[in-house]
């Protein structure tokens, strides 16, 4: 691929004696929606995981924008451009939505204790344009139907809901690239056309989307590139075309 900006070099992580991760490769450039599918077990959540800095993979190394972001803090990874959703939703429970989305704007803060202690100016100045892009950003993604309850908890939203807000939330870091770990699990037909339409709106807004996902009518309609992995290692890659003809991927998921 050409102007590649992100990558994944020799990736692998064991716990104990199960290789979780084998060796692997992949690839995205700036603009794409790529896909990682396997069966269950195959992990692809363990690689998002050493993405984003929740574990700490035994070898290889992670390239985003020339730069290695190996053994990187979350916090880093995030402050660097890198969102990222989880299976589960997991929002602030005690956060109005509208603060659920100005957390994550502080990663680049440059406001300092004393700054908002004495409430100084620049905290002031800050704290207001973090509330704005929240607001904004509620008033617009989605159709803005999450702005009307800004002031509402999570647990009062649905689930789809809840994954809108965590969407929401991780633009409101202004990422260059975002990781969704199945985004349309657990939705009716209903929110995951609605989550198709937000990932397209996402694209617009943040440029390059890696996900997870295990409805292939999903996989197959919104990605570019598919990357499969079969017990840790990466059997195919390729187009959705591509891989879904591909012998080791029937094999994988279908057996002799």
């Amino acid at each position: 691929m050409s102007d590649e900006f992100f990558s994944v070099q020799g990736g692998s992580k064991r716990f104990g004696g199960l290789v979780a991760v084998d060796n692997v490769d992949i690839k995205t450039t700036r603009g794409t929606i790529g896909c990682v599918i396997g069966p269950n077990g195959s992990g692809k959540t363990t690689l998002f995981n050493i993405i984003s800095g929740l574990i700490e993979g035994d070898s290889g190394d992670i390239v985003f924008k020339g730069d290695s972001i190996y053994g990187k803090k979350p916090h880093q990874i995030a402050a660097l451009g890198i969102g990222r959703s989880f299976q589960l939703a997991r929002l602030f429970p005690n956060m109005t939505l509208l603060q659920n989305c100005e957390v994550p704007q502080y990663t680049g803060s440059t406001t300092t204790y004393f700054d908002a202690f004495f409430c100084r100016k620049n905290e002031r100045d800050e704290r207001k344009r973090i509330k704005d892009t929240a607001e904004r950003l509620l008033s617009e993604v989605g159709g803005g139907q999450l702005y009307s309850r800004r002031f509402d908890y999570p647990h009062t939203c649905s689930l789809g809901e809840q994954r809108i807000l965590e969407l929401i939330r991780m633009l409101a870091l202004e990422p260059d690239l975002i990781l969704l770990d199945e985004p349309t699990q657990g939705l009716n037909p209903m929110w995951i056309k609605e989550t198709i339409e937000l990932i397209y709106e996402i694209k617009a807004k943040a440029g390059t989307i890696l996900f997870i996902e295990h409805k292939m009518s999903v996989v197959m309609q919104i990605s570019d590139w598919v990357t499969v992995l079969n017990h840790g290692e990466k059997i195919a890659e390729g187009t959705p075309a591509e891989v879904r003809e591909n012998p080791a991927v029937i094999q994988a998921y279908l057996g002799d």
